[in-house]
Order: structure tokens, then sequence, then C-alpha cells
């Protein structure tokens, strides 16, 4: 079993060279900016694929040097299509074999939601004319908010075949990219060798593109997305800022400005943002970020949807000395042998794994482990005399008394937001924001691996605290006008149109 001590260095280590990796691509994009805007710069839109590739097929081989991948068949056998390389392409003596290249980049849409989308926008032009049009690839904001139901905005619905997307000097823009590659991992002493990597981003990205301009025009006033990084959204909201209309993305994770990331950078989420629906004003009163705010981005304020739901002003400890408390742990996903990169999003599964080990051990085998509804890899372990335990988190809320998380996530952020308290342990892994990891020092349990573990018995000390008053969900997680997000998203278009960003 390792060691907190050696679980700590290996994360600090993989973080430090990915960190080196995206700071050399931030590099090479500043000198292609000269040559190419941001709305038809290659390296700008694929800045994200490249930063996946590159940090998780370094993870790879360094998993393998180590002999720490994993050794279930269906988790490290070879990979049909991105990211390419599965952890048995790179033990394979052999060459590695051509692969489904590229990424779906349609739109499409079904015959019952474009029917919906009609409805709702003839009722829309005869209740509310004039009003501003969103182009967008679904209704839903969140699972609660639905665009059709606004009496401020219409929608048209986003529909693009596969082999839209177009940039101009492309094949001189893909040399560069190429270069970059080459320049990055010979700096960064990256792992993997140069020409197979080259061989596979060139292949990448050839799938889906070609010379010339997109021939997309979309009559909205301005593009509604979800996630900023994902590529086909960042093709789009290319070319949508090529044609002078405005960008509006849509974040989720139920808070907003607790992790300083690159992902919620200038070259993640908010690459091509006019504006950011996001949670809270934490973000806007946290002090200085690394990877923070860019200028002119617009920020809307909205609450979680699950948080507002279950938000309790105060908190409070166990007060029942006459049994022990029921302790529910939420840990993210394992990342399998297709999900990992960062920097700050993850660590080895062998480590992770390792580090349940330990908490299990460290809670005397009396933690519930809540499954992650999007685990894929629970096959590859399990812990004798641990209960895994499954249901919605409505349904669990009344048998925990204590919840455990190890990673700042979606339910790390509702668990805040109810009146239970919660234990933390810091592994390294995410980059939170100074201001607000002092706030989660005060909603928390709150221990840092870096310093050891605790005892049992000093968790069980900890716990026995009075009321305690929750700002954590206040700063990250609702706006301090109690908008729902459809509202916060209609106000800020709104703004939008006032000042002059939507014509």
């Amino acid at each position: 079993m390792i060691t907190v001590d050696e679980l700590s260095k290996y994360i600090a280590e993989d973080n430090h060279d990915a960190v080196r990796i995206y700071k050399e691509l931030v590099s090479c994009y500043q000198t292609t900016s000269n040559d190419y805007a941001e709305e038809v710069n290659l390296l700008g839109i694929y800045f994200f694929e490249l930063l996946k590739f590159l940090t998780q097929s370094h993870f790879k081989k360094k998993e393998i040097s180590k002999g720490i991948q994993p050794t279930d068949s269906l988790v490290k056998q070879r990979l049909e299509s991105w990211p390419y390389l599965g952890y048995d392409d790179l033990t394979a003596k052999t060459s590695i074999p051509k692969k489904k290249y590229g990424k779906k980049i349609s739109f499409s849409q079904s015959f019952s939601r474009k029917a919906m989308n009609g409805i709702a926008n003839l009722y829309g032009t005869l209740a509310h004319s004039g009003a501003p049009r969103l182009d967008v690839s679904t209704p839903m904001i969140d699972s609660k908010s639905n665009l059709w139901i606004s009496s401020r905005l219409n929608t048209g619905l986003v529909q693009l075949e596969e082999n839209w997307f177009a940039v101009p000097h492309f094949d001189d823009q893909l040399n560069g990219i190429l270069h970059c590659i080459r320049h990055v991992m010979n700096s960064c002493n990256h792992l993997l060798n140069v020409e197979v990597a080259t061989d596979l981003m060139e292949a990448h990205i050839r799938a889906n593109c070609r010379e010339g301009h997109a021939r997309v025009k979309l009559p909205g006033d301005a593009l509604l997305l979800k996630s900023g990084v994902e590529l086909k959204n960042r093709m789009l909201a290319a070319v949508t800022k090529r044609q002078g209309k405005p960008v509006i993305n849509i974040m989720h994770g139920e808070a907003f400005g607790v992790c300083d990331e690159p992902i919620f950078s200038d070259f993640g989420e908010q690459m091509y943002s006019s504006a950011i629906l996001g949670y809270g004003a934490g973000v806007k009163e946290a002090g200085s970020y690394d990877y923070g705010m860019k200028e002119g981005v617009a920020y809307f304020e909205s609450n979680g949807v699950q948080v507002s739901r279950l938000y309790q002003r105060e908190f409070r400890g166990i007060r029942s000395r006459n049994r022990q408390p029921a302790f529910y742990y939420y840990p993210t996903t394992l990342s399998g042998s297709s999900h990992r990169y960062g920097p700050f999003r993850d660590t080895a599964d062998y480590y992770y794994i390792e580090w349940q080990r330990l908490l299990i051990d460290l809670f005397d085998n009396s933690l519930k482990v809540k499954a992650h509804p999007k685990e894929k890899n629970q096959m590859i372990y399990s812990f004798p005399n641990t209960k895994v335990v499954t249901g919605s988190f409505d349904e669990l809320l009344s048998q925990i008394d204590v919840f455990v998380f190890d990673y700042i996530g979606t339910a790390f952020n509702v668990a805040c937001a109810t009146d239970k308290p919660v234990v933390y342990f810091n592994l390294g892994i995410r980059n939170i924001n100074p201001i607000a990891l002092e706030e989660i020092k005060e909603r928390t349990i709150y221990f840092d691996i870096r310093d050891g573990l605790p005892s049992y018995e000093e968790i069980i000390e900890k716990l026995k605290f009075r009321d305690r008053e929750n700002s954590y969900s206040i700063k990250y997680s609702l706006s301090r006008e109690n908008k729902d997000r459809l509202r916060a998203l209609e106000d800020g278009v709104a703004e939008l149109f006032h000042r002059g960003d939507l014509q």
C-alpha cells in the first residue's frame, strides 16, 4: 500500500509536467497569433485537443515505466479512435495501427425537437416580437431550465452535417501545429515518440478540417453553447465570432470560481466567449487568478439548480454520541484508458485506488462508497467489507450523517449547500483559488494529505461543532440577486443587447 507522501509527490509531478506543456502550447499560440487571428487560428481551435493528447500520452507512458498501468484487459486494450493511444498501443512492439481519425463534429436535431422549437418560436413571435434569437445546439440550459419557456428569448436550432469546417491557409497552419508539437515535446522531455505524436495529430486534424472558409451562416443574434473546450463547439464559436456575433458559454458544476485551472482560462472555456453563464459572484470577488476571467468577457451570475433547492443558511456537526455516524464517500471517476489528462484533473487510477484503500482503512471499513453515476471502470477495483451504494443525491440525503470528499466537483458543491457536515481531503489534484480555499476550510472539516492523515478519533472530535454559517455556497453557487439560470441568461443577453454586442 502506498503512503500519502508517495501519492502527493506523484500528483505534484504530474501537475508540474502538464503545466509545462500548457505553457509551451500558450507560447506557440502567441507566436501564431501574429499571423492568424483568433477566429481562424487552427492552433487555438485545437489547443485543448493538443493539451489533452500530449498530457495524457505523457502520463500513460510514465505509468507504464513505473509498472502501475491498469491490468484489466478492457481498460488497457488498444484504442480505435480518439485519443488513439491505449496502454496496449504504447506497450506493443509492433507499429501503431491506423485508427478511426477525427471526431464527430455534426450538430443534429430530432424531428420532435425541431417541431417543438417551431411551436415555441411561433408563440414567441406572437408574445414577444423582436426578442433576441439565440442559436443553440440544445434548448436545455440546465436540468430545470429550458429556453422554450423563456418570455424574452427565441431560439434557433443549429444543424450541421459532418465536414463543414474549414480555415484559410490550412496546410501552413497544420505544419505550424506539427512544429509546435515537436517543440513542446522536446522542451518538456515528453515520454512519447515525437513522430508517433505528430502522425496521429496530423491525421486527427485532417479528418475534420480543410482549406477555405466554413460556409456557415447562423441567423440568430448570438450563439449559446455549453462546453467551450469541446472541439465542435470551438469550431462553431470561432466561425460565429468571425461573423461579428457574440458567443455565450454555459458553465456547469453548481459553482464557479473555486478552481483556478487552464480549463477555465483564455485558452479553455473562454477562448471564444463574449459572455459566461456561471454561478455566484465569487469569481469576480476572489482576487487574482492564474487562469481567470478573460478581459472583455461578460459574466452572468446565477443560482445553482440543486444548490438553490437544497441550500441551508447554517450547517451543523454531529450531535448524537450514541451511534457511529454514517459516513458517505463520494469519489470522482477513474480515468480508464481514454479520459486522463492534465493539469489539475486527476491522478493515475492506480494511485487513486490505493488512496481509497487508505481512506477505507482510516474509517475502519465503516465508509459507504457512493458509486459515481458516470463511472465506467468499476470492474477494475473492489474493496472487501465496503458497501457501495447507488441512488440519487436526494434519495440518499436522509441516510447521510457526514459527506466525505477528495475532489471538488458537482457533488461536493451540492453537499456544501446542505446542513450536513463535510469532510474534505485535499489530495493536491485541483488548483484551488486561495480565497476559495479559505471558504472551503470554513465549510468543511479540512485535511491536506500533504500534512499527513488524521486519525479517525481526530475526525470525530472535529465533527463536534455548533451551527456555522454557510458562506461558501453564497459566494460560489448563488447569485447576489437570487436569479435562476434562465433569468440570469435573459438579463445578461439584454445587457449585451443594450451595450451593442447584439445588433
